[in-house]
């Protein structure tokens, strides 16, 4: 159902009603949320509760938005979804497949209209030697056949931490958690390379929650295969037990290139927008939280603890930095919404999130609010007519649908037509 708008005499008159919780009222206006629905299905499943905790969400060219899960509070299945922004249905239990596999990190386009995916486990596991993980795995899967393929292990005792896919030369690039490896699988040789590690993580324990700093969240690639990640180390350059450099990246964040057939990633030059002073901070990581591909050759990204926007240029290793979008930390996802404009998920991994949008013709950040003020989100993905899908990463998650941002009408639950915003659709 489609909520009506407040009138604005009305609007007041409730804000000054609330005026003691006035500091967090950040609700996006009513009637902008077009839908939403939960992505668990109850105690029947297919998706039970705890098994739909939301990680990613990739718009394919069959119209529909494909999404993943985790498992969380002692759940154990992981899923593949997908959702037309009225409803959502279950596609494959991953964890069927891939038995003691309960998260799907990331995924990406593969060739021929396949989904490429990779996949970990918990920190806990992790960080306990009780406990045993075998790997994560690489898998792909086809929409339109069903057909699903097993690409195996990379890393034995490793989960994966992002995806990229180089369709041109039948490479996909990953890296491995908490190990901090970056490696090359040749999906048609089935060859692995190794290319060493790239940034070796430090452990973290904040508020009872142990994870392994500065590993890549991100890869980005470009048209000619070539791979871009950013590094980030608490004290500059590691070193091993016999004084060798054990990572390539140094303090700040460090965005490296590994170009088709280099043995070695290299430095490009480039240094992620830094906010000053916060290096001696024990929690504080800087680098690249979330990329998505811009119309002029460059690439949107977005930083992890500062929550700068920024536009990085390949060819040149050039970063224009926009500033920071919000008050808040972590530029989680970016997607374009059919209005031409860039959609920011921003926020704290444990703490509501924000969505922001930044129009790329006149500079302007606008911060639009939260759907409610207990929404954890992780991901935001633009469906075939460029409405904004947000994705929860809770026990139990729902996907919220912004359609301020659509390109053409679209219907309410009730049939009746309500205009879009106007603009193009582009690739999330």
């Amino acid at each position: 159902m489609i909520r009506k708008a407040i009138p604005l005499f009305l609007l007041a008159a409730l804000t000054v009603a609330q005026s003691g919780h006035a500091a967090r009222e950040g609700y996006i206006f009513p009637g902008l949320i077009m839908n939403h629905y939960l992505i668990a299905n109850g105690p029947e499943g297919p998706i039970h509760g705890g098994e739909s905790a939301i990680t990613d969400m990739l718009l394919h060219a069959d119209g529909y938005v494909y999404g993943s899960t985790e498992a969380t509070w002692g759940a154990e299945s992981c899923h593949i979804f997908r959702t037309d922004s009225k409803g959502s249905e279950h596609v494959l239990n991953l964890t069927d497949k891939l038995p003691g596999q309960p998260k799907i990190i990331d995924m990406d386009h593969g060739p021929d209209g396949t989904i490429i995916g990779v996949t970990s486990t918990y920190n806990e596991i992790f960080d306990d030697k009780k406990q045993s993980y075998e790997g994560g795995h690489i898998f792909s899967f086809d929409p339109a056949t069903g057909a699903f393929v097993d690409h195996g292990i990379v890393s034995k005792g490793n989960g994966l931490n992002c995806v990229a896919v180089d369709v041109v030369h039948n490479r996909v690039y990953t890296v491995s958690y908490p190990e901090g490896k970056l490696f090359a699988y040749d999906y048609k040789t089935k060859e692995i390379l190794d290319f060493g590690v790239v940034m070796k993580p430090w452990r973290v324990k904040d508020l009872g929650r142990v994870s392994w700093r500065g590993v890549p969240k991100v890869l980005i690639l470009t048209d000619e295969g070539t791979v871009y990640f950013s590094t980030y180390t608490d004290a500059g350059m590691q070193k091993d037990d016999q004084g060798e450099a054990t990572n390539i990246g140094t303090q700040g964040g460090r965005i490296f290139r590994l170009r088709y057939g280099d043995k070695r990633p290299t430095f490009t030059g480039a240094v992620v927008p830094t906010q000053k002073g916060m290096s001696d901070d024990p929690l504080y990581e800087n680098g690249i939280a979330s990329a998505v591909r811009a119309n002029d050759g460059g690439f949107w990204c977005g930083t992890i603890n500062d929550g700068f926007l920024f536009k990085f240029y390949p060819s040149t290793s050039t970063i224009i930095n926009k500033g920071k979008a919000f008050q808040y930390w972590n530029l989680r996802s970016l997607a374009y919404g059919g209005d031409g404009r860039l959609y920011m998920l921003g926020g704290r991994d444990y703490d509501n999130a924000w969505l922001l949008r930044y129009d790329t013709m006149t500079g302007s950040i606008d911060c639009l609010g939260w759907p409610t003020h207990t929404t954890q989100m992780g991901v935001i993905c633009a469906d075939k007519y460029g409405r904004i899908l947000m994705g929860e990463n809770l026990r139990s998650s729902y996907i919220w649908v912004y359609g301020e941002c659509g390109r053409i009408t679209v219907e309410d639950e009730a049939g009746a037509v309500k205009p879009g915003a106007g603009g193009e659709v582009r690739q999330p």
